[in-house]
């Protein structure tokens, strides 16, 4: 999750990139289809505004190769006076070598000013 968070920050593609096996799956609504493979997902991710974050998270439970994340953050674009918080849970799948290979995510999101 620290990488996570550093990658959101940074919005580098290689360490965005450097989260995800090849086949990946990165889903953040439950009514969207997910975007699929690492390739889809970098770029989907660097596409957004460059934003100030904060987060803090917890782990609830690791079972086998899935974990289930508590995370809480504050994002602010850039030139905004508008923060944005958020408060959500995390589904995650990792491969052997530590990568994940399946994101899901549930979040509630409001306006702070």
């Amino acid at each position: 999750m620290d990488d996570f968070r550093e990658a959101w920050i940074s919005n580098e593609p290689a360490a965005v990139g450097a989260l995800f096996t090849e086949d990946a799956v990165y889903s953040i609504d439950a009514f969207e289809e997910p975007w699929r493979g690492r390739e889809e997902i970098v770029r989907r991710w660097t596409a957004g505004i460059s934003q100030k974050v904060d987060m803090t998270y917890e782990v609830v439970a690791v079972v086998g190769d899935r974990a289930f994340v508590h995370w809480h953050v504050f994002t602010q674009n850039v030139g905004d006076p508008i923060r944005v918080e958020y408060d959500g849970v995390i589904h995650l799948r990792f491969a052997p070598d530590g990568r994940c290979r399946e994101h899901r995510e549930w979040f509630f999101r409001r306006e702070r000013k």
